[in-house]
């Protein structure tokens, strides 16, 4: 993903030198550039930002408390690994969080807003190929940002980002799996069910629709074999 791309990430514009090298570690990992079980150099990136390694520990204990990266033996600092399990275990909290989320936001959603919504699906279709999945996979998080704009509970719209975020360190596994037989397609359906009972405001079935999207791809066989199939490779 790119680093100017507002609709997929939502880092905040960095007041300090600690924010700046957090968001720098945070993407890098999101973004595959630090892989898993890779050490994070203190000393490197204290050199990049021209600092002490004060901010730069005090980036690496806001990541540690946010599971990106762990403290191991010798006080090495490492990006900690990722598994189907935890993926799993993410999509299931997204999909309660989402479900209460869309029916509190459903009333605050304005015309326009139904619009973009329109706009993002239209766009998502039209990158329903294999040769753009991670742009699918950038307008699929952007619809989903647009209604929780519109969530009237600010301290469970921090909650699905934070959820979101450690969803996003499975980017590249996820675009693997979207390249299996039907997985695309079945995803773009669901979404469409989902702006249809959006502009009914329905909400109901919304609950319904938001926890089945979530859970449902890894109850596809092609799917789920293909995130443990990249998974099972980066650890190698």
């Amino acid at each position: 993903m790119k680093r100017s791309d507002k609709e997929s990430l939502s880092f905040h514009l960095p007041r300090t030198f600690s924010e700046s090298i957090y968001n720098r570690l945070k993407e890098d990992i999101i973004n595959n550039k630090l892989k898993a079980s890779q050490k994070i150099d203190e000393k490197k990136f204290a050199e990049i930002f021209n600092v002490s390694r004060t901010p730069v520990r005090e980036a690496i204990l806001k990541l540690v408390a946010e599971g990106f990266v762990k403290i191991g033996s010798h006080r090495r600092v490492i990006v900690r690994e990722i598994s189907y399990e935890e993926l799993k275990d993410i999509l299931q909290a997204l999909g309660a969080l989402d479900s209460v989320a869309v029916s509190l936001a459903v009333d605050n959603l304005k015309p326009e807003d139904i619009k973009k919504l329109e706009k993002i699906t239209a766009r998502m279709e039209k990158n329903c190929r294999i040769n753009s999945i991670e742009k699918y996979l950038e307008l699929n998080i952007a619809f989903h940002n647009e209604v929780w704009k519109a969530l009237p509970n600010k301290f469970l719209q921090e909650l699905l980002y934070y959820v979101r975020d450690q969803m996003l360190r499975y980017t590249y596994a996820r675009i693997y799996a979207f390249r299996k037989p039907g997985v695309l397609e079945r995803s773009m359906k669901q979404h469409k069910k989902l702006l249809e009972a959006i502009k009914r405001r329905d909400k109901e079935e919304l609950k319904e629709l938001i926890v089945k999207h979530r859970g449902s791809l890894l109850e596809s066989s092609q799917y789920s074999e293909g995130l443990k199939e990249y998974l099972t490779k980066e650890r190698r």
